[in-house]
Protein backbone atom coordinates (compact mmCIF):
# COMPACT_ATOMS: atom_id res chain seq x y z
CA UNK A 1 0.00 0.00 0.00
CA UNK A 2 1.37 3.46 -0.43
CA UNK A 3 2.40 5.38 1.95
CA UNK A 4 1.89 9.15 2.65
CA UNK A 5 5.29 11.25 3.12
CA UNK A 6 5.37 13.58 6.68
CA UNK A 7 4.22 17.12 6.18
CA UNK A 8 7.17 19.67 5.24
CA UNK A 9 6.84 23.69 5.88
CA UNK A 10 6.63 24.02 2.08
CA UNK A 11 4.96 20.98 0.45
CA UNK A 12 3.24 17.77 0.74
CA UNK A 13 4.21 15.10 -1.45
CA UNK A 14 0.94 12.96 -3.36
CA UNK A 15 1.12 9.54 -2.42
CA UNK A 16 1.96 7.28 -4.87
CA UNK A 17 0.69 3.73 -6.52
CA UNK A 18 1.84 0.52 -5.75
CA UNK A 19 4.44 -0.33 -8.41
CA UNK A 20 3.20 -3.48 -9.17
CA UNK A 21 0.24 -1.84 -10.55
CA UNK A 22 2.10 0.99 -12.21
CA UNK A 23 3.82 -1.87 -13.95
CA UNK A 24 1.24 -4.14 -14.68
CA UNK A 25 -1.16 -1.28 -16.09
CA UNK A 26 2.36 0.04 -18.95
CA UNK A 27 2.23 -3.36 -19.73
CA UNK A 28 -1.28 -3.42 -20.53
CA UNK A 29 -1.10 0.28 -21.86
CA UNK A 30 -2.04 -0.49 -25.66
CA UNK A 31 -4.54 -2.93 -25.37
CA UNK A 32 -6.60 -0.68 -22.65
CA UNK A 33 -6.23 2.15 -25.19
CA UNK A 34 -7.97 0.38 -27.69
CA UNK A 35 -10.61 -1.33 -25.19
CA UNK A 36 -11.13 2.33 -24.24
CA UNK A 37 -11.38 3.56 -27.86
CA UNK A 38 -13.83 0.60 -28.87
CA UNK A 39 -15.95 1.59 -25.88
CA UNK A 40 -16.50 5.65 -26.81
CA UNK A 41 -17.13 4.19 -30.36
CA UNK A 42 -20.21 2.27 -29.39
CA UNK A 43 -21.50 2.92 -26.48
CA UNK A 44 -21.55 6.81 -26.34
CA UNK A 45 -24.57 8.37 -27.84
CA UNK A 46 -23.76 10.42 -30.22
CA UNK A 47 -27.01 12.39 -32.21
CA UNK A 48 -27.77 15.34 -34.26
CA UNK A 49 -27.90 17.67 -31.27
CA UNK A 50 -24.42 17.11 -30.63
CA UNK A 51 -22.42 16.39 -34.02
CA UNK A 52 -21.16 13.66 -35.41
CA UNK A 53 -18.38 11.43 -33.44
CA UNK A 54 -14.72 12.67 -33.68
CA UNK A 55 -12.83 9.65 -36.32
CA UNK A 56 -11.45 6.61 -34.66
CA UNK A 57 -8.24 7.43 -34.84
CA UNK A 58 -8.24 10.49 -32.50
CA UNK A 59 -10.44 8.55 -29.79
CA UNK A 60 -7.34 6.15 -30.13
CA UNK A 61 -4.87 8.68 -29.23
CA UNK A 62 -6.91 10.60 -26.68
CA UNK A 63 -7.47 7.17 -24.88
CA UNK A 64 -4.12 7.00 -25.21
CA UNK A 65 -3.09 10.55 -23.68
CA UNK A 66 -5.25 9.95 -20.95
CA UNK A 67 -3.60 6.72 -19.93
CA UNK A 68 -0.22 8.28 -20.59
CA UNK A 69 -1.44 11.34 -18.42
CA UNK A 70 -2.67 9.07 -15.13
CA UNK A 71 0.21 6.94 -15.01
CA UNK A 72 2.58 9.67 -15.65
CA UNK A 73 0.98 11.74 -12.73
CA UNK A 74 0.17 8.63 -10.31
CA UNK A 75 3.93 6.71 -11.23
CA UNK A 76 5.73 10.12 -9.89
CA UNK A 77 3.01 11.77 -7.52
CA UNK A 78 3.04 15.00 -9.43
CA UNK A 79 1.00 17.12 -11.39
CA UNK A 80 0.60 17.09 -14.96
CA UNK A 81 2.50 19.21 -17.20
CA UNK A 82 1.40 21.59 -19.44
CA UNK A 83 2.17 20.03 -23.02
CA UNK A 84 0.68 16.51 -21.26
CA UNK A 85 -2.82 18.38 -20.92
CA UNK A 86 -2.73 19.74 -24.10
CA UNK A 87 -2.21 16.52 -25.89
CA UNK A 88 -5.55 15.28 -23.89
CA UNK A 89 -7.25 18.40 -24.77
CA UNK A 90 -7.12 18.01 -28.69
CA UNK A 91 -9.97 16.81 -29.31
CA UNK A 92 -11.63 19.52 -27.36
CA UNK A 93 -10.24 22.01 -30.34
CA UNK A 94 -11.02 19.82 -32.89
CA UNK A 95 -15.13 19.42 -31.87
CA UNK A 96 -14.76 23.66 -31.48
CA UNK A 97 -13.27 23.34 -34.97
CA UNK A 98 -15.84 21.67 -36.67
CA UNK A 99 -18.75 23.65 -34.86
CA UNK A 100 -19.91 20.72 -32.74
CA UNK A 101 -20.78 20.48 -29.01
CA UNK A 102 -18.09 19.76 -26.33
CA UNK A 103 -21.16 17.28 -24.84
CA UNK A 104 -20.09 13.81 -26.42
CA UNK A 105 -16.43 14.45 -25.60
CA UNK A 106 -17.08 14.79 -22.25
CA UNK A 107 -19.30 11.80 -22.11
CA UNK A 108 -16.32 9.58 -24.22
CA UNK A 109 -13.77 10.77 -21.61
CA UNK A 110 -16.40 9.35 -19.15
CA UNK A 111 -16.77 6.13 -20.87
CA UNK A 112 -13.44 6.00 -21.46
CA UNK A 113 -12.63 6.50 -17.63
CA UNK A 114 -15.04 3.72 -16.49
CA UNK A 115 -13.57 1.19 -19.12
CA UNK A 116 -9.96 1.79 -17.55
CA UNK A 117 -11.19 1.73 -14.16
CA UNK A 118 -12.73 -1.65 -14.74
CA UNK A 119 -9.34 -2.86 -16.47
CA UNK A 120 -7.28 -1.59 -13.37
CA UNK A 121 -9.80 -3.82 -11.30
CA UNK A 122 -9.31 -6.53 -13.49
CA UNK A 123 -5.40 -6.19 -13.48
CA UNK A 124 -5.28 -6.05 -9.91
CA UNK A 125 -7.30 -9.00 -8.95
CA UNK A 126 -5.47 -11.15 -6.55
CA UNK A 127 -2.63 -9.11 -6.44
CA UNK A 128 -1.34 -9.03 -2.49
CA UNK A 129 -1.49 -5.30 -2.91
CA UNK A 130 -4.74 -4.50 -3.51
CA UNK A 131 -6.03 -3.58 -0.21
CA UNK A 132 -8.83 -1.39 0.33
CA UNK A 133 -7.16 1.32 1.16
CA UNK A 134 -4.95 1.33 -1.82
CA UNK A 135 -8.08 0.64 -4.16
CA UNK A 136 -9.25 3.94 -2.50
CA UNK A 137 -6.04 5.56 -3.58
CA UNK A 138 -6.02 4.52 -6.75
CA UNK A 139 -9.81 5.98 -7.54
CA UNK A 140 -8.78 9.07 -5.69
CA UNK A 141 -6.20 9.29 -9.04
CA UNK A 142 -8.65 7.92 -11.06
CA UNK A 143 -11.24 10.63 -10.47
CA UNK A 144 -8.69 13.34 -10.37
CA UNK A 145 -7.30 12.55 -13.36
CA UNK A 146 -10.99 12.54 -15.08
CA UNK A 147 -11.51 15.96 -13.45
CA UNK A 148 -8.55 17.55 -14.94
CA UNK A 149 -9.08 16.02 -18.08
CA UNK A 150 -12.76 17.54 -18.50
CA UNK A 151 -11.54 20.99 -17.03
CA UNK A 152 -8.94 21.31 -19.85
CA UNK A 153 -10.95 19.95 -22.72
CA UNK A 154 -13.77 22.08 -21.71
CA UNK A 155 -11.08 25.41 -21.57
CA UNK A 156 -9.32 24.42 -25.00
CA UNK A 157 -12.71 23.80 -26.35
CA UNK A 158 -14.36 27.26 -25.28
CA UNK A 159 -11.08 29.26 -25.89
CA UNK A 160 -10.80 27.27 -29.97
CA UNK A 161 -14.78 27.97 -30.00
CA UNK A 162 -14.29 31.54 -28.74
CA UNK A 163 -11.38 32.32 -31.65
CA UNK A 164 -13.62 30.44 -34.34
CA UNK A 165 -16.42 32.29 -34.24
CA UNK A 166 -14.54 35.22 -34.35
CA UNK A 167 -13.02 34.27 -37.61
CA UNK A 168 -16.17 33.18 -38.87
CA UNK A 169 -17.85 36.52 -37.79
CA UNK A 170 -15.67 38.36 -39.57
CA UNK A 171 -15.66 36.41 -42.48
CA UNK A 172 -19.24 36.57 -42.93
CA UNK A 173 -19.10 40.19 -42.51
CA UNK A 174 -17.05 40.66 -45.10
CA UNK A 175 -18.81 38.66 -47.24
CA UNK A 176 -21.99 40.32 -47.11
CA UNK A 177 -20.76 44.17 -47.31
CA UNK A 178 -18.57 42.55 -50.22
CA UNK A 179 -22.49 41.34 -51.53
CA UNK A 180 -23.88 44.90 -50.48
CA UNK A 181 -21.23 47.27 -51.75
CA UNK A 182 -20.41 45.50 -55.10
CA UNK A 183 -16.77 45.35 -54.35
CA UNK A 184 -15.95 42.05 -56.07
CA UNK A 185 -14.47 40.95 -59.51
CA UNK A 186 -15.59 37.60 -59.72
CA UNK A 187 -18.62 35.42 -58.48
CA UNK A 188 -16.84 32.18 -58.37
CA UNK A 189 -14.42 33.16 -56.32
CA UNK A 190 -17.10 34.93 -53.74
CA UNK A 191 -19.10 31.63 -53.86
CA UNK A 192 -15.35 29.87 -53.16
CA UNK A 193 -14.95 32.19 -50.06
CA UNK A 194 -18.79 31.33 -48.84
CA UNK A 195 -17.85 28.21 -48.84
CA UNK A 196 -15.41 28.12 -46.72
CA UNK A 197 -17.65 29.14 -43.93
CA UNK A 198 -20.09 27.14 -44.94
CA UNK A 199 -22.16 29.94 -46.19
CA UNK A 200 -23.86 28.83 -49.76
CA UNK A 201 -24.37 31.78 -52.05
CA UNK A 202 -27.91 31.48 -54.16
CA UNK A 203 -26.50 31.90 -57.70
CA UNK A 204 -29.89 33.48 -59.12
CA UNK A 205 -29.50 36.61 -56.38
CA UNK A 206 -31.03 38.25 -52.76
CA UNK A 207 -33.93 40.51 -52.51
CA UNK A 208 -32.17 43.08 -50.34
CA UNK A 209 -34.24 44.92 -46.85
CA UNK A 210 -33.51 47.14 -44.63
CA UNK A 211 -35.26 47.02 -40.90
CA UNK A 212 -34.97 49.36 -38.22
CA UNK A 213 -36.83 49.14 -34.94
CA UNK A 214 -38.75 52.21 -34.34
CA UNK A 215 -39.91 53.43 -30.55
CA UNK A 216 -42.70 55.81 -30.52
CA UNK A 217 -42.36 57.93 -33.92
CA UNK A 218 -38.28 57.62 -34.16
CA UNK A 219 -35.99 54.73 -35.12
CA UNK A 220 -34.27 53.13 -32.11
CA UNK A 221 -30.62 53.68 -31.87
CA UNK A 222 -29.59 50.45 -31.20
CA UNK A 223 -32.25 48.35 -32.65
CA UNK A 224 -30.51 46.53 -35.38
CA UNK A 225 -29.05 43.56 -33.19
CA UNK A 226 -32.04 43.30 -31.52
CA UNK A 227 -33.75 42.37 -34.76
CA UNK A 228 -31.14 40.30 -35.69
CA UNK A 229 -31.62 38.13 -32.75
CA UNK A 230 -35.36 37.76 -33.25
CA UNK A 231 -34.90 37.27 -36.87
CA UNK A 232 -32.40 34.29 -36.48
CA UNK A 233 -35.40 32.86 -34.14
CA UNK A 234 -37.20 32.68 -37.05
CA UNK A 235 -38.11 29.96 -39.20
CA UNK A 236 -36.32 31.84 -42.21
CA UNK A 237 -35.88 30.85 -46.18
CA UNK A 238 -32.90 28.68 -46.40
CA UNK A 239 -30.26 30.52 -47.47
CA UNK A 240 -30.82 33.79 -45.28
CA UNK A 241 -27.57 36.31 -44.71
CA UNK A 242 -28.65 38.74 -41.96
CA UNK A 243 -26.22 41.39 -40.40
CA UNK A 244 -26.70 44.33 -38.23
CA UNK A 245 -24.76 47.13 -40.37
CA UNK A 246 -24.69 49.45 -38.17
CA UNK A 247 -26.14 49.66 -34.72
CA UNK A 248 -29.98 50.43 -35.70
CA UNK A 249 -30.13 48.74 -38.68
CA UNK A 250 -30.96 45.01 -39.97
CA UNK A 251 -29.62 44.03 -43.28
CA UNK A 252 -31.58 40.78 -44.48
CA UNK A 253 -30.75 39.39 -48.15
CA UNK A 254 -33.50 37.17 -49.08
CA UNK A 255 -32.75 34.07 -51.26
CA UNK A 256 -35.23 34.27 -54.53
CA UNK A 257 -35.49 31.26 -56.84
CA UNK A 258 -39.24 31.93 -57.44
CA UNK A 259 -41.48 34.98 -57.93
CA UNK A 260 -42.99 33.43 -55.02
CA UNK A 261 -40.42 33.99 -53.26
CA UNK A 262 -40.15 38.24 -53.08
CA UNK A 263 -43.89 37.99 -51.18
CA UNK A 264 -42.52 35.73 -48.74
CA UNK A 265 -39.84 38.56 -48.06
CA UNK A 266 -42.85 40.89 -46.99
CA UNK A 267 -44.23 37.68 -44.84
CA UNK A 268 -41.06 37.87 -43.18
CA UNK A 269 -41.62 41.08 -42.08
CA UNK A 270 -44.82 40.36 -40.95
CA UNK A 271 -43.46 37.61 -39.08
CA UNK A 272 -40.51 39.86 -37.53
CA UNK A 273 -43.31 42.75 -36.70
CA UNK A 274 -45.51 39.91 -34.63
CA UNK A 275 -42.84 38.93 -33.13
CA UNK A 276 -41.12 41.78 -32.17
CA UNK A 277 -44.83 43.40 -30.46
CA UNK A 278 -44.70 40.07 -28.18
CA UNK A 279 -41.42 40.82 -27.31
CA UNK A 280 -41.84 44.53 -26.39
CA UNK A 281 -45.12 44.49 -24.25
CA UNK A 282 -45.94 47.77 -23.54
CA UNK A 283 -42.80 49.48 -24.97
CA UNK A 284 -44.83 50.01 -27.92
CA UNK A 285 -41.64 48.93 -30.69
CA UNK A 286 -42.89 48.24 -34.44
CA UNK A 287 -40.79 47.13 -37.30
CA UNK A 288 -40.09 49.51 -40.44
CA UNK A 289 -38.75 47.79 -43.68
CA UNK A 290 -37.56 48.78 -46.99
CA UNK A 291 -37.67 46.38 -49.54
CA UNK A 292 -35.75 46.97 -52.85
CA UNK A 293 -36.40 45.64 -56.51
CA UNK A 294 -34.85 41.74 -57.28
CA UNK A 295 -31.89 41.91 -59.81
CA UNK A 296 -30.61 38.60 -61.13
CA UNK A 297 -26.77 37.43 -59.72
CA UNK A 298 -24.63 38.18 -56.77
CA UNK A 299 -24.26 41.55 -58.98
CA UNK A 300 -27.68 42.76 -58.55
CA UNK A 301 -27.66 42.54 -54.32
CA UNK A 302 -25.69 46.49 -54.33
CA UNK A 303 -28.59 47.35 -56.24
CA UNK A 304 -31.51 45.49 -54.38
CA UNK A 305 -29.82 46.79 -50.98
CA UNK A 306 -29.63 50.52 -52.85
CA UNK A 307 -33.26 50.71 -53.48
CA UNK A 308 -34.41 49.01 -50.30
CA UNK A 309 -32.68 52.18 -48.55
CA UNK A 310 -34.28 54.41 -51.10
CA UNK A 311 -37.63 53.08 -50.27
CA UNK A 312 -36.92 52.89 -46.59
CA UNK A 313 -36.64 56.41 -46.52
CA UNK A 314 -39.39 57.33 -48.86
CA UNK A 315 -41.80 55.15 -47.14
CA UNK A 316 -40.90 56.92 -43.66
CA UNK A 317 -41.76 60.39 -44.75
CA UNK A 318 -44.92 59.08 -46.79
CA UNK A 319 -46.58 56.82 -44.77
CA UNK A 320 -44.81 56.28 -41.32
CA UNK A 321 -47.31 54.76 -39.81
CA UNK A 322 -46.60 51.61 -41.87
CA UNK A 323 -44.60 48.56 -42.01
CA UNK A 324 -43.08 47.73 -45.42
CA UNK A 325 -42.31 50.21 -48.10
CA UNK A 326 -41.44 48.66 -51.28
CA UNK A 327 -39.31 50.24 -53.78
CA UNK A 328 -41.84 49.57 -56.33
CA UNK A 329 -44.45 51.31 -54.86
CA UNK A 330 -42.71 54.66 -54.68
CA UNK A 331 -40.78 54.31 -57.99
CA UNK A 332 -42.88 57.48 -59.21
CA UNK A 333 -42.06 59.65 -56.26
CA UNK A 334 -38.30 58.63 -56.84
CA UNK A 335 -37.58 59.38 -60.23
CA UNK A 336 -39.22 62.70 -60.14
CA UNK A 337 -37.21 63.52 -56.77
CA UNK A 338 -33.85 63.12 -59.12
CA UNK A 339 -35.15 66.31 -59.96
CA UNK A 340 -36.24 68.64 -57.09
CA UNK A 341 -36.25 71.71 -59.03
CA UNK A 342 -38.69 69.73 -61.50
CA UNK A 343 -40.76 68.15 -58.21
CA UNK A 344 -40.99 71.86 -56.83
CA UNK A 345 -42.17 72.97 -59.81
CA UNK A 346 -44.77 70.71 -60.07
CA UNK A 347 -46.07 70.39 -56.33
CA UNK A 348 -46.54 74.42 -56.60
CA UNK A 349 -48.16 73.82 -60.38
CA UNK A 350 -50.73 71.08 -59.08
CA UNK A 351 -51.62 72.70 -55.31
CA UNK A 352 -51.14 76.33 -56.52
CA UNK A 353 -53.16 78.31 -54.03
CA UNK A 354 -53.47 75.85 -51.63
CA UNK A 355 -49.66 76.31 -50.51
CA UNK A 356 -50.79 79.78 -50.22
CA UNK A 357 -49.95 79.99 -45.58
CA UNK A 358 -52.41 83.15 -45.83
CA UNK A 359 -55.15 80.45 -46.69
CA UNK A 360 -57.75 80.25 -44.18
CA UNK A 361 -57.34 76.72 -42.31
CA UNK A 362 -55.51 75.65 -45.23
CA UNK A 363 -53.55 72.56 -43.16
CA UNK A 364 -56.55 71.32 -42.52
CA UNK A 365 -57.58 71.91 -46.26
CA UNK A 366 -54.80 69.49 -46.92
CA UNK A 367 -55.17 66.86 -44.28
CA UNK A 368 -58.83 66.56 -45.88
CA UNK A 369 -57.62 66.78 -49.11
CA UNK A 370 -54.95 63.63 -48.59
CA UNK A 371 -57.71 61.54 -46.20
CA UNK A 372 -60.15 61.78 -49.54
CA UNK A 373 -57.79 60.66 -51.92
CA UNK A 374 -56.15 58.14 -49.82
CA UNK A 375 -59.61 56.80 -48.63
CA UNK A 376 -61.99 57.11 -51.66
CA UNK A 377 -65.05 58.14 -50.19
CA UNK A 378 -66.22 60.77 -48.08
CA UNK A 379 -67.87 58.43 -45.76
CA UNK A 380 -64.25 56.71 -45.10
CA UNK A 381 -62.17 60.03 -44.91
CA UNK A 382 -64.73 61.09 -42.10
CA UNK A 383 -64.15 58.27 -40.18
CA UNK A 384 -60.65 58.57 -40.36
CA UNK A 385 -60.27 61.95 -39.22
CA UNK A 386 -62.87 61.55 -36.68
CA UNK A 387 -65.12 64.55 -38.56
CA UNK A 388 -68.76 64.62 -39.11
CA UNK A 389 -69.33 63.93 -42.92
CA UNK A 390 -70.87 67.19 -43.63
CA UNK A 391 -67.54 69.02 -42.71
CA UNK A 392 -65.52 67.11 -44.51
CA UNK A 393 -68.17 67.61 -47.93
CA UNK A 394 -67.59 71.86 -46.73
CA UNK A 395 -63.60 71.03 -47.27
CA UNK A 396 -64.24 69.51 -50.47
CA UNK A 397 -65.96 72.31 -52.00
CA UNK A 398 -63.57 74.71 -50.32
CA UNK A 399 -60.32 72.72 -52.02
CA UNK A 400 -62.28 72.50 -55.19
CA UNK A 401 -62.70 76.63 -55.61
CA UNK A 402 -58.61 76.80 -54.17
CA UNK A 403 -58.27 74.29 -56.97
CA UNK A 404 -60.15 74.89 -60.26
CA UNK A 405 -60.42 71.23 -60.38
CA UNK A 406 -63.40 68.51 -60.02
CA UNK A 407 -61.57 66.09 -57.48
CA UNK A 408 -64.26 63.47 -59.04
CA UNK A 409 -61.70 63.03 -62.28
CA UNK A 410 -59.22 59.93 -61.41
CA UNK A 411 -56.75 62.32 -63.88
CA UNK A 412 -56.79 64.74 -61.39
CA UNK A 413 -57.12 62.77 -57.95
CA UNK A 414 -54.08 61.30 -59.44
CA UNK A 415 -51.68 64.71 -60.03
CA UNK A 416 -52.86 65.58 -56.87
CA UNK A 417 -51.98 62.44 -54.82
CA UNK A 418 -48.33 62.54 -56.40
CA UNK A 419 -47.71 66.36 -55.79
CA UNK A 420 -48.98 65.91 -52.04
CA UNK A 421 -46.12 63.01 -51.47
CA UNK A 422 -43.47 65.08 -53.87
CA UNK A 423 -44.30 67.52 -51.38
CA UNK A 424 -43.34 65.80 -48.22
CA UNK A 425 -39.83 64.31 -50.38
CA UNK A 426 -38.45 67.52 -51.58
Amino acid sequence: MAKVAPRSKTARVAPRLPQGLIDELERRHAGMARHMARAVVTLVRWDTSTGVPPQREAIVKACAAGLDLFLATAKEARPATQEELRRVAQLGILQARSSQSVEPILAAYRMAARVAWDAILRAWRGHPEATPEAIMLVANYVFAALDQVAAEVTKTYLHAREQHLQRGTRAHTRLFHSLISDNFDSELELQRQALAINTPLSSTGYLALVCKLVMGTRDGERGGQALAEVAESLENKRGTLLLATDPSTLVVLWPVETAGDIESARHFVSELQQQVEQRAGQLGARVRAGIGGFHNGLHGVARSYLEAQQAFEAGRKLHPESIVHGHDEVIPQLVLTQNPLLAERFVNHTLGRLLDPKVRGRDQLLETLEAYLAKGSVKEAAGALSLHRHTVLYRLEKLKELLGEDLEVPATRLRLQLALDLRKLV
